[in-house]
């Protein structure tokens, strides 16, 4: 346990160690490399990069693989892009690390590249394995390009390393990071326009590396802030002025066909012209230009207006929209006095219904702000509603929501979000198929279609044919759709807002209309029910009381639709009968998100389980007791694993070689209450099999090691078709063979098939007629000896004598009346672990002949009795006496034995 702990710790304090010393600038040999000298100066003062100690930088030396992996891995630290190397995480690597004899000043940021696949495996083995190799420009470049397409899109279709004149040389494996480093200015090439893939890096010209990187990153990071304004000229060109984090206002230039806008965090885009007033977005720019935009927090259409959707037809004074929260289709009236917005600019209306008309092929996406006004209709005066403010984009596609009625291999039938009417779609000749997030055939969707009630999300083009089709058995909930079960305390209410806090922080809710109670029901708690009222007595509800709390509930385009108000938290009731329930395969948790593979939904995971699963005993009750000394239930359960623990959990949801089960309960706001969970299937190499502890630890290709419980005897089988038994794969010989597992229902595993053995490959033989055993066995013709492993962990397998007992196998060895073949397999320290006995000749005085179970017993010269299986009927010739009467008449008289080639009895001669 003490060598463990030092390991880690000293894995910890590695993750910023390179074997130099501290940092400093103006370095005594920084005119060496004068057109780095800046340069170096700043990385060195940002802590990057640091010097040697004489006081110099050595420019021109070259850069270990192991030296550019920490240099990459803090500067994702350093600028926050990632955080320190868990060292739980770091020990799962520590013996492949290890076996590499990678330097354990380099083993945090190693295991990190493994664990975000930086580098792969076979990197590792073959270039950072001693610590000593020197680095190529192209293979740093592939180090750094990894880390950053997690931020930056790296497909490589417009690639700009193409104009490198030495491009061809660029190894295909690196082209594509390469073109993005040199898309963010990172890297740049030589004098002649080469980037000289294959030269060792120097130095210098990684301090050139880091602190582009650097720059890149803390721009992208840093320059945050939120749309105050947006001047528009003919859709193409912007002028964006920003309110940045600082306090400072800044202007930007934006040109739509120059400028990659993203959805938050993801490789999602968007369209420039539907960034608008409020968004809350990430910089990346050169000057006064833009080059991306990161929409982090956008401000929805729902809550920028009143009514959204897309617009079917347009006349004089009225636009008939498909309402994006209902689907319904409506009428809608223009006041006198309505503002036209086409792409951000204001327009009359004739140029609106003009482009309406000329790009009747696209979706016209529409925002409106409506008014209220009081009109005499007949002979009473009614409120009626007119289009103030009427904003329109135009897109390609656009996205419906529904529940399936009917899918087939050319169109899917459902009714939309909001309505009894069935919609049909057919499906273009390019459409993409998901079951959540994963890609599927038409079939898989069918199949999931006819199990059950399935909601559907439906991208369709220009011509209203579906090019994308998500299948799942949730809701596709989008901002809301379900009551909160989060109460909060009502610090404002008014007519027309509600001002709400909970953990410290205040959200406003704009009602969005003059007449709030046509689109929100209001709901006042009255003792023992919640009665619904106007919007004015639900503020004469709120004035009444010192303090008010409040549940809110949102509808399908995430717009308020009802509000819950109480003086007393006690009004709702949360009890687990009001948990939903979700089961099926993991797809993942990242960031503490679960996500199911048939399943839009994601569930945040508690983030304290803190009790361990135990096969053997009868309940899964956590050690201990709670606040009011009763036991309690554990809240996380993997039934497979040694130990259960959110570690562990992530781990195997985040593996593709291990199938992952779950059947989890859930709050209100898809908070994880309770988890089961076990494994329906795994691959990976043998690390260790205990048959007696009922457990086997398994290494799989993304280097995660599971410690995972077995039954006691799971079936074997072997693609290869060579005969084994448990015994076998729990030794040494197996260990590095890939298994494939099979589990029961209780997630133990219950099958084992191995599938590359490394049987009788990797494992040395040894075959001959055995000369000697006392002292370890030895071979004719062979001068080693090789060790014995202890009775309980050899195997023998005994195709002559009766017995299978190591003492009397080494007798009979040893015995000079007997001749032993022996076919033995050796561990990895040359030691017998499994080994097969012939005997091909015996001599002695017969003791005992039984003919009815074909066994002979005879007593060698050496005084020792052996009993040897016979053929069916031997041949026998003892001083004329046959087999018959062998028994009888020739007990004590000396024969000999010879045996065929399956070590029986062939032969008995006197």
């Amino acid at each position: 346990m003490k060598r463990k702990l030092a390991l880690l710790l000293s894995a910890v304090m590695a993750t910023s160690c390179l074997p130099m010393t501290a940092y400093a600038a103006n370095f005594k040999d920084i005119n060496e490399v004068a057109w780095a000298k800046t340069v170096i100066n700043n990385v060195a003062d940002k802590g990057l990069l640091s010097g040697y100690e004489d006081g110099t930088f050595r420019g021109k030396n070259n850069v270990t693989y192991c030296e550019a992996m920490v240099m990459v891995y803090n500067s994702l630290v350093k600028t926050g892009v990632a955080t320190a190397m868990d060292a739980v995480d770091i020990y799962s690597y520590m013996s492949v690390l290890n076996t590499y004899k990678v330097p354990s000043w380099c083993q945090t940021a190693v295991a990190y590249g493994l664990h975000h696949n930086i580098i792969d495996m076979q990197m590792v083995a073959s270039k950072f394995a001693g610590g000593t190799q020197k680095a190529t420009r192209e293979d740093v470049a592939l180090m750094f390009g990894n880390a950053l397409a997690v931020r930056y899109d790296a497909d490589g279709t417009t690639p700009d390393a193409v104009n490198f004149k030495d491009y061809w040389k660029i190894s295909a494996n690196a082209v594509i990071q390469v073109d993005l480093l040199k898309r963010l200015g990172i890297l740049s090439g030589d004098e002649y326009g080469c980037f000289n893939p294959k030269n060792n890096i120097t130095r210098a010209e990684m301090a050139v590396m880091l602190n582009n990187t650097y720059e890149v990153l803390t721009q992208g990071i840093g320059n945050t802030g939120v749309i105050k304004d947006i001047t528009n000229n003919a859709g193409t060109y912007y002028y964006i002025e920003v309110e940045m984090d600082n306090g400072d206002v800044e202007g930007f230039h934006a040109t739509a066909d120059k400028v990659t806008v993203y959805v938050g965090e993801s490789d999602q885009e968007m369209a420039l012209s539907r960034v608008s007033k409020g968004d809350r977005i990430s910089l990346v720019h050169n000057g006064g230009a833009l080059s991306a935009i990161r929409v982090l927090d956008a401000v929805p259409a729902q809550a920028k207006y009143d009514i959204t959707g897309y617009i079917t037809s347009m006349k004089d004074n009225t636009v008939s929209l498909e309402n994006e929260n209902t689907g319904e289709t409506d009428k809608y009236t223009l006041d006198s006095d309505c503002v036209c917005y086409l792409e951000g600019v204001k327009v009359t209306r004739k140029v609106l219904r003009d482009t309406l008309e000329e790009r009747y092929d696209e979706h016209a996406y529409a925002g409106m702000i409506t008014e209220v006004k009081l009109e005499k209709v007949g002979s009473t005066r009614e409120e009626v509603s007119y289009v103030r403010e009427l904003h329109v984009t135009f897109t390609d596609e656009y996205t419906m929501t529904g529940t399936v009625d009917d899918f087939n291999s050319s169109c899917v039938t459902f009714k939309p979000t909001g309505t009894s009417t069935k919609k049909d779609v057919k499906f273009a000749s390019d459409c993409a198929f998901y079951i959540a997030d994963k890609k599927v055939s038409v079939t898989d969707m069918e199949k999931l279609a006819d199990s059950g009630t399935t909601y559907v999300k439906v991208t369709v083009n220009k011509k209203g044919d579906a090019v994308k089709v998500i299948l799942s058995e949730d809701t596709f909930d989008e901002g809301g759709g379900k009551s909160s079960s989060t109460t909060y305390e009502v610090t404002s209410f008014t007519d027309s807002k509600m001002v709400v806090k909970s953990g410290g922080k205040e959200t406003t809710y704009r009602f969005g209309s003059e007449n709030p109670t046509k689109n929100i029901s209001f709901y006042k708690w009255d003792d023992s029910e919640f009665t619904d009222v106007t919007v004015s007595a639900a503020e004469n509800y709120y004035d009444k009381y010192d303090t008010v709390y409040c549940r809110i509930e949102f509808n399908s385009g995430g717009k308020i639709s009802a509000i819950e108000l109480s003086n007393k938290k006690s009004a709702w009731k949360d009890d687990e009968d009001s948990y939903s329930e979700r089961k099926g395969t993991v797809a993942s948790v990242e960031n503490g998100k679960l996500k199911f593979k048939t399943s839009t939904t994601t569930y945040t995971m508690l983030t304290k389980y803190n009790a361990d699963y135990n096969p053997d005993k009868d309940d899964d009750l956590v050690t201990g007791d709670d606040a009011n000394g009763k036991k309690v239930r554990n809240p996380l359960v993997v039934k497979s694993a040694w130990t259960s623990s959110l570690k562990v959990f992530e781990r195997m949801a985040n593996d593709d070689a291990v199938e992952l089960y779950a059947e989890i309960s859930a709050d209100g706001d898809n908070n994880v209450v309770k988890v089961d969970s076990w494994l329906t299937a795994a691959t990976g190499k043998l690390v260790e099999y205990n048959m007696d502890d009922k457990y086997m630890i398994i290494e799989t290709k993304d280097g995660n090691q599971f410690k995972l419980n077995t039954t006691k005897t799971p079936k074997l089988t072997d693609e290869d078709e060579d005969t084994f038994t448990l015994e076998d794969v729990a030794s040494v010989g197996y260990i590095g063979s890939t298994l494939e597992l099979g589990f029961n229902s209780d997630g133990l595993i219950n099958k084992i098939t191995v599938t590359d053995s490394t049987y009788g490959n990797s494992i040395k033989w040894v075959k001959g007629v055995a000369t000697s055993a006392k002292d370890g066995l030895k071979v004719k013709g062979d001068s080693n000896t090789y060790e014995w492993l202890s009775r309980s962990r050899i195997q023998i397998k005994n195709h002559s004598m009766q017995s299978t007992d190591l003492e009397k196998l080494k007798a009979m060895i040893d015995d000079k009346a007997v001749e032993v073949y022996v076919e033995a397999r050796l561990d990895d320290k040359e030691r017998v672990e499994n080994i097969d006995i012939y005997v091909r000749e015996a001599e002695g005085r017969l003791k005992e002949y039984d003919a009815d179970d074909d066994i002979i017993r005879i007593e060698t010269a050496s005084g020792n009795t052996f009993s040897f299986d016979c053929i069916g009927k031997p041949s026998c010739d003892v001083d004329g006496v046959g087999r018959d009467k062998l028994d009888d008449k020739c007990r004590g008289k000396n024969v000999k034995l010879t045996f065929n080639d399956d070590g029986w009895v062939s032969e008995i001669q006197g």
